[in-house]
């Protein structure tokens, strides 16, 4: 087992893609990868498909192969690790809601990752994303905020809490990752008073639900130099306000199934939060942290 400092790795990872969408390897190289680090608990989450074009998510067609191979992957596994079927699920801005194929497949899911990932009109197929290029995120900024770049970050603040609101997903994906490209505070200072107040607002809203918030270690595999979502300032606040916790690798090759784990701990232990949140036999529980 991998430890940093004396503590002991955390034991789970529930935001695993594979190559069902966005990820490198399959369903069952990811599963082998986790059981080879340690974790005693895990689950699948491939992107659910999206109402329009896009090159990143589970195609629909491939639905039920995802489930199957799932299904299969418990059952041979189920000595060495626990196995769960989750999909990361997009909400709209544009929509306020989610989309009619997320509705039919959520009850089949044993868990859910809910997250923003586009700016502009979810019914057209040249949407902008958040995550894909900082020129991308800012042609979104500029074709439908007319540049109003704080206007923006106003909203999807307050999508993020809509959403937690109306559907209590299991886990929260990556609540700011809209800063992976604000490189130089390009879009926005997160030491802005209006920005912070925003994320405070955002967090008194996801402190009244029962849905957990993810510590998301993936951001600097593919952004060197992100850190973590959300940012190291927030988790004070959100252990003030009782919030719960999981940890999610956003994992999309074998070699980031428990990347930064150790350091997230760390800042975690040191932030007020004593426990986090783990599925055992299909219950969430709470798991002691450093211990």
């Amino acid at each position: 087992m991998q430890t940093f400092g004396g503590i002991k790795m955390i034991q789970a990872n529930y935001h695993v893609h594979s190559n069902y969408c966005d990820g490198k390897n399959s369903l069952e190289e990811m599963v082998k990868a986790g059981i080879e680090a340690g974790l005693k608990s895990m689950g699948l989450s491939s992107h659910m498909p999206l109402p329009f074009l896009n090159d990143w998510t589970m195609e629909e067609a491939n639905l039920e192969n995802y489930f199957k191979d799932i299904a299969n992957l418990k059952k041979k596994y189920a000595l060495s690790i626990e196995l769960y079927c989750g999909m990361e699920i997009d909400y709209f801005i544009d929509r306020k809601d989610i989309s009619e194929l997320a509705k039919k497949v959520w009850p089949r899911l044993d868990y859910t990752i809910m997250s923003i990932h586009t700016i502009g009109s979810t019914y057209r197929d040249d949407i902008s994303y958040i995550d894909d290029s900082q020129e991308d995120f800012a042609k979104g900024i500029r074709n439908y905020y007319n540049n109003q770049s704080q206007k923006f970050i106003e909203d999807y603040f307050k999508a993020v809490g809509n959403m937690v609101k109306k559907y209590q997903p299991d886990i929260l994906g990556h609540i700011d990752l809209i800063k992976k490209y604000n490189q130089g505070n390009f879009f926005f200072n997160e030491k802005d008073t209006w920005y912070q107040e925003t994320v405070k607002h955002c967090l008194d809203v996801i402190a009244m639900t029962n849905t957990r918030m993810e510590i998301n270690t993936g951001a600097n595999m593919r952004v060197p130099g992100v850190g973590r979502y959300p940012s190291d300032w927030m988790i004070p606040e959100m252990c003030k306000r009782n919030i719960p916790i999981t940890i999610g690798g956003d994992t999309h090759s074998v070699e980031g199934i428990v990347n930064e784990f150790n350091e997230a701990e760390a800042i975690l232990l040191s932030c007020g939060y004593k426990e986090y949140w783990i599925l055992k036999k299909g219950r969430w529980e709470s798991q002691p942290l450093g211990v």
